[in-house]
């Protein structure tokens, strides 16, 4: 069986690999009880993360009694649903805020709450009043420690180390939704995922490739980043048919299976990397769209020409001035005066020049008429 088969998400810890950074500020965010929003176009990893911070909040939060559940919020038809789901989950009764909050408050455990596709929740109107509901019970269970309280361990009634006054929460939050992170009335930290690095395309691979005996070149990693511009799932299409090439057949054309898969069947509401519409070219040296917000994307499409390097020392020569006028007068506003004076010289200069240039040359050519006439005056 081909290991790179699509799958909803990874739900099998250790093929999870890479977002080091993002995890490393969301654990960051939740160990001081913010709720945190991980936001991103469809198919770049947020249900994969998702699942993957429910099974490892412990270890990395350092809290081993700590209950961690994962939530749809998708099918879910209203709030009420949701609460009862996860009063449920928790060994209580009722779907209402109250209800939740007394589940919560019964139990010693602390309490790790991810939820899917809050925006779809949003969308159909009763997410986003939801997720403010429980940003505020995460916000009321912090619980205060005082100085020389020992924290308590599994199995120990206490421990002998004295501790620092702190405050711990003991229920956290974190949800995931498509696209941009909503702005909410609480303050969730806001977290937004882009393409992956070689380092973790290589890192996913080698993942998926364990013990079948089939391995992927530099060459073929490079080439599975450059046409999908590290979008997980389009990489994951991808490196299903390099798989095939390398595994049974070597005249397999890999690539240009891909580009047909990718354009017959494009994942909704992530833009197809732009060198399937390009034949296999390279793709864009400048990096990926994926994570860019609107600006970002603009500046990245529209960017500035650098001036060449002939004209660096014109750029440069009202700087000089400037400094040298402020020096010997030993006054900032002269200087300034002497700048603006300084730029508008070098910019009439440049304008005089460019227009010299644009003017075209008058060929001198030989007026044949007028030479023919003089022979015949001189005869």
């Amino acid at each position: 069986m081909n290991p790179f088969t699509e799958r909803k998400r990874i739900t099998q810890p250790e093929r999870f690999v890479g977002r080091w950074r993002e995890l490393s500020v969301i654990f960051d965010r939740l160990d001081t009880g913010r709720p945190v929003l991980v936001g991103g176009v469809a198919g770049i990893g947020k249900s994969s993360l998702l699942t993957h911070i429910a099974q490892s909040a412990a270890v990395n939060l350092e809290r081993p009694d700590l209950l961690a559940l994962y939530a749809d919020m998708a099918p879910a038809e209203d709030e009420a649903a949701l609460f009862h789901l996860i009063t449920r989950s928790l060994g209580s009764r009722g779907d209402s805020e109250a209800a939740l909050e007394v589940a919560l408050l019964e139990r010693a455990e602390p309490v790790l709450l991810c939820l899917d596709n809050a925006d779809r929740a949003i969308a159909a109107g009763w997410g986003a009043a939801t997720l403010e509901k429980l940003a505020r019970l995460a916000r009321r269970s912090l619980r205060y420690l005082p100085a020389g309280m020992p924290l308590p361990l599994p199995g120990q009634p206490s421990s002998p180390v004295p501790t620092t006054a702190a405050m711990e929460p003991t229920f956290l939050l974190v949800a995931a939704c498509h696209g941009r992170p909503p702005v909410l009335s609480e303050p969730f930290a806001t977290v937004t995922l882009g393409a992956i690095s070689s380092p973790e395309v290589r890192l996913l691979t080698d993942a998926y490739l364990d013990y079948t005996g089939v391995s992927f070149s530099p060459a073929d990693l490079r080439e599975l980043e450059e046409v999908s511009l590290g979008h997980p799932a389009y990489l994951q299409r991808a490196a299903y048919q390099l798989y095939i090439a390398r595994s049974s057949d070597p005249t397999y054309d890999w690539k240009a299976a891909y580009f047909a898969d990718a354009q017959n069947r494009p994942i909704p509401g992530a833009p197809l990397p732009p060198v399937v519409f390009e034949g296999g070219r390279a793709a864009d040296p400048y990096g990926s769209f994926y994570g860019m917000d609107d600006v970002t994307r603009r500046l990245h499409l529209d960017r500035m020409d650098i001036a060449a390097p002939d004209d660096l020392p014109l750029f440069l020569l009202p700087l000089v001035v400037f400094l040298v006028a402020w020096q010997v007068s030993g006054n900032l506003l002269i200087g300034g005066v002497t700048l603006l004076i300084t730029i508008g010289v070098v910019m009439l200069a440049r304008r005089l020049v460019g227009a010299r240039s644009r003017q075209p040359e008058q060929p001198i050519a030989s007026d044949s008429s007028g030479q023919q006439q003089e022979e015949q005056h001189a005869e």
